[in-house]
């Protein structure tokens, strides 16, 4: 049986994870994920992914998982890939995937290769005057401010015209920052997750916030199965080709924008949850796109996609639905 490591974080949530264990978090999408690994000869084992030893451990592969503290050691992470790579481990997704997606200017490379983002403002350091502006060059009546590198929510703020200081912007971000408008449709519709195994849609889910809340990255929010809506799979996969490289895994987060388009809001090819526990029988397309990718030969490096390189569409991804994403039914 082939073992491959299901790299994971050392602490999450101030909490340490147990060695061989995964954030409690993640347990279920990881037993199913495990299961179905096994059924087509592949043993799936936790490892942290700043363990050095992974080359000489016997793995044929590490699949990028459950890392969430990656962003508080960013350089260290995306490092520690690369050096599990030089060992001789296949890593999935592939480095050079996961730097490229690690800070969130990605969007702006998808905007230039012709996919539809939500708007946005780009700025080093966030001030005042910045914010004031962005408020004009969006014409929106609130805007949403993020890191341009995180996770989740975190350092995340929604600022309403003419209510908000100076003062508010000390719990958003302190480094490189991106404006955008606030979306409604974010409270009134959700957001619209697709996910795609091996390049294979597998399923969507609607993550709507609860009653009076207004971020769809609460843990408390409302997860559905559903069938994907009407063009929002053309943009989701748009953005797939885009992308410098094939993904095992990927989840595409999509918002409706002011005038009724689906938006990207986010393309997550580095530890996007996977809601599997909503969709159970998805972990199968998983399994049997890990066990193609293993099959097939390493794609040669092409060198690091920097922020700016250009990326063109690649139409490779592979344009497979499972059957649970056309039904819309629970996996």
């Amino acid at each position: 049986m082939k073992r491959v490591a299901y790299l994971t974080c050392r602490t999450y949530c101030g909490e340490s994870v147990p060695a061989g264990g995964v954030p409690p978090y993640d347990q279920g999408d990881f037993e199913l994920l495990r299961a179905a690994a096994q059924r087509l000869g592949v043993w799936l084992e936790p490892a942290f992914w700043d363990d050095a030893t992974l080359g000489v451990r016997g793995f044929e592969a590490a699949v990028v998982r459950s890392c969430w503290d990656y962003t508080k050691r960013a350089d260290a992470f995306l490092d520690q890939l690369d050096a599990h790579a030089a060992a001789g481990v296949r890593v999935l997704n592939a480095p050079d995937l996961i730097r490229w997606n690690a800070r969130k200017t990605y969007l702006r490379q998808l905007e230039q290769a012709g996919v539809r983002t939500v708007d946005t403002i780009w700025t080093e350091a966030l001030d005042a005057a910045r914010v004031a502006r962005a408020f004009e060059d969006l014409d929106a009546a609130e805007l949403v401010v993020k890191p341009q590198l995180g996770a989740s929510a975190e350092g995340l703020l929604r600022l309403k015209r003419n209510s908000w200081s100076a003062g508010d912007l000390a719990l958003g971000p302190q480094g490189a920052a991106m404006i955008q408008p606030f979306l409604p449709s974010v409270q009134e519709d959700g957001e619209i997750s697709l996910l795609y195994f091996g390049g294979a849609l597998a399923y969507a889910i609607r993550r709507k916030p609860r009653a009076g809340r207004w971020s769809a990255s609460d843990l408390d929010a409302r997860f559905t199965v559903i069938a994907p809506p009407p063009g929002a799979r053309e943009v989701a996969e748009m953005a797939l080709n885009a992308a410098p490289g094939e993904a095992l895994y990927a989840r595409v987060d999509l918002l409706r924008g002011q005038g009724g388009d689906w938006r990207i809001n986010e393309l997550e090819l580095i530890e996007p949850y996977f809601f599997l526990v909503f969709a159970p029988a998805a972990a199968d397309f998983f399994a049997r796109g890990l066990v193609r990718t293993l099959s097939e030969p390493r794609a040669e490096a092409a060198g690091r996609a920097g922020d700016s390189g250009v990326v063109l569409p690649r139409n490779r991804q592979r344009s497979r639905t499972a059957q649970a994403g056309q039904s819309g039914s629970r996996a």
